[in-house]
């Protein structure tokens, strides 16, 4: 029977695999379609069609560079940044006597990572031109599909909320996550705080690959509403992103057609006995 779950699990590793292959190859595929357009020639095609449909809305690639509407501070780092999420993790341990096969009595420590807190920069993200012309880039509930950058990961043994000096901001989205408290056993104790920040740096070279649209006399590029299609806000640039997707779509090919070959030999194994 285990052997049967473990075949029916890797051939589902295998099919999503297979499925990713497709949607690198799609990413691709619209990258390569779409040709580069300005931010004035965005503007032009979107006001064009305001009067015959205000909801216009056109799938568009646009390269710029990366600014915010007000000036954004990483809250752990203090970088001035166009962007940031950031997270904080609480991380302690605890001791517990247990039991093992031969009925002896021993200890084991287990260590826990609890979040505390998560947030991002409220400022809008800004694509701009060096002329000064702009687009707003969502990110309200969408940061996850940003990506971003890796520019701090470190471990502080001090509380960092002590005198709430992060509570500072108002300009931000936060969440604060409520702890249980210790998990049991004894020997309880917080060993320190592991904090996060994910970024996209101030002025950094910016990609954008998306459906655009005019709202309040501004354009802004979020999500396409058909499903299918990439969204794409990343530093890198355009030939860094086809060979990140291409080397995607090999390894997923790999990994997922050896997946679903280990899976089926596994199941035929399982079932004949």
């Amino acid at each position: 029977m285990p052997m049967i779950i473990i075949g029916l699990v890797l051939i589902g590793v295998g099919v999503y695999m297979l499925f990713q292959v497709k949607r690198s190859a799609g990413d691709a595929l619209e990258i390569q379609a779409q040709g580069t357009k300005t931010i004035p020639e965005v503007k032009e095609i979107l006001s064009a069609m305001a009067d015959v449909d205000p909801n216009y809305r056109e799938m568009v690639e646009v390269k710029g560079f990366a600014q915010a509407s007000q000036p954004v501070k990483a809250p752990y780092s203090g970088m001035q940044v166009a962007f940031y999420t950031a997270e904080t993790v609480q991380v302690s341990e605890t001791t517990e006597e247990y039991t093992d096969n031969d009925g002896n009595r021993r200890t084991r420590t287990n260590k826990h990572n609890d979040k505390l807190s998560e947030e991002e920069s409220g400022a809008q993200l800004l694509l701009k031109d060096n002329e000064g012309n702009e687009i707003v880039i969502e990110t309200n509930g969408i940061a996850n599909k940003l990506d971003l950058q890796k520019t701090l990961d470190r471990f502080e043994r001090d509380d960092p909320f002590r005198g709430d000096r992060y509570y500072q901001n108002s300009h931000r989205r936060y969440r604060h996550y409520d702890i249980a408290g210790p998990r049991g056993g004894y020997g309880y104790q917080v060993l320190g705080y592991k904090q996060v920040e994910n970024t996209i740096p101030l002025n950094a070279p910016l990609y954008a690959l998306g459906e655009a649209y005019m709202s309040g006399g501004k354009i802004f590029i979020g999500p396409p509403r058909d499903k299918s299609k990439p969204f794409i806000i990343t530093t890198k640039s355009e030939e860094q992103l086809l060979k990140s997707k291409n080397s995607s779509k090999i390894s997923s090919i790999a990994f997922g057609a050896i997946g679903f070959i280990v899976g089926i030999i596994l199941l035929i194994k399982g079932i004949i006995g």
